[in-house]
């Protein structure tokens, strides 16, 4: 068994699909039945369940995908740890950045990604979350860090952390937020964050539900000043979990308790790119800079 073979088994048990496994890497289909078979035929153990058009995993099969990423990771990281040690990983990266960057660990990664790899450079340029993914699929960024669910079948997604969004108003509206209902909330003065944002994706989703729409007076295009424009008393706003914890105990802001929502904060790179040594290099160090445990990502 090699590891062509097991990339192959990985490969179609994420796709479910023969064929765009198989185009994904730069295979032929009969080659990757081929490699699928000759593992079969090594473990005596079938991997798929396979019926016209369709081809999912065995409840075996679902035991040895752990096996073999934990493998392809081991792999990877010991032709990436070689090619660093020979000073082989070069090029440029270009990671787009949202929200603020302590709460991306951004300067922990960029430390680490110059430590490790040194011949690498890589900048960061600070987006809204919509321009990520548009950026990564027409290839400006290589890498970017995204809030929200995300299913795109071109894209690895490495979740990072969950992440809850709390609606928050000045201090002022504390008795008036206590026994609100929707509408209510609705109806006081809101700070709009930037159409292409998730926080303003988020708000959406979070007045969708009840049928309601925010009274906008005014838009904020400063993401991380959005608690300062709340606590001015300028009006009502959506907030990380976080920061209105914090800012509720001073006494800055009021929390009212309907309105959170939860999503999680992902990185998000190109799937054609994840065997590149740059990408590999880059995902391991980000996987340690954030105890990450194993490959672990969605693709």
């Amino acid at each position: 068994m090699d590891i062509l073979k097991l990339r192959s088994f990985v490969m179609v048990a994420k796709l479910g699909h023969l064929t765009r496994a198989a185009d994904r890497l730069c295979l032929t289909q009969p080659a990757v039945t081929a490699h699928i078979k000759a593992i079969e035929q090594e473990i005596g153990i079938a991997l798929f369940d396979r019926t016209p058009g369709k081809i999912s995993l065995t409840k075996p099969g679902e035991i040895l995908l752990c096996e073999a990423e934990r493998i392809l990771t081991v792999f990877e990281g010991f032709a990436s740890k070689a090619k660093q040690i020979k000073g082989e990983v070069t090029g440029n990266i270009l990671i787009a950045t949202i929200d603020d960057s302590d709460f991306i660990k951004l300067g922990g990664l960029l430390f680490g990604l110059r430590s490790a790899l040194p011949l690498l450079q890589t900048k960061t340029r600070l987006v809204l979350a919509d321009e990520v993914i548009d950026g990564i699929a027409n290839g400006v960024f290589d890498a970017g860090f995204y809030i929200g669910a995300i299913d795109h079948p071109d894209f690895g997604v490495q979740v990072l952390r969950s992440v809850t969004y709390c609606t928050v108003g000045p201090a002022a509206f504390g008795k008036r937020l206590t026994d609100a209902d929707w509408r209510v909330v609705a109806g006081l003065p809101w700070i709009a964050a930037l159409e292409r944002s998730h926080v303003a994706r988020l708000q959406h989703r979070l007045f969708d539900r009840q049928g309601v729409t925010p009274n906008e007076v005014t838009e904020c295009d400063q993401l991380p000043a959005m608690l300062d424009l709340i606590r001015s008393g300028l009006g009502m706003g959506l907030l990380r979990e976080d920061l209105a914890l914090s800012a509720a105990e001073n006494q800055q802001v009021a929390i009212w308790p309907h309105g959170r929502i939860d999503t999680q904060l992902s990185f998000v790179f190109k799937l054609a790119a994840e065997h590149d040594p740059a990408m590999v290099g880059m995902l391991s160090v980000l996987r340690d800079h954030w105890q990450i445990k194993g490959q672990g990502f969605k693709g």
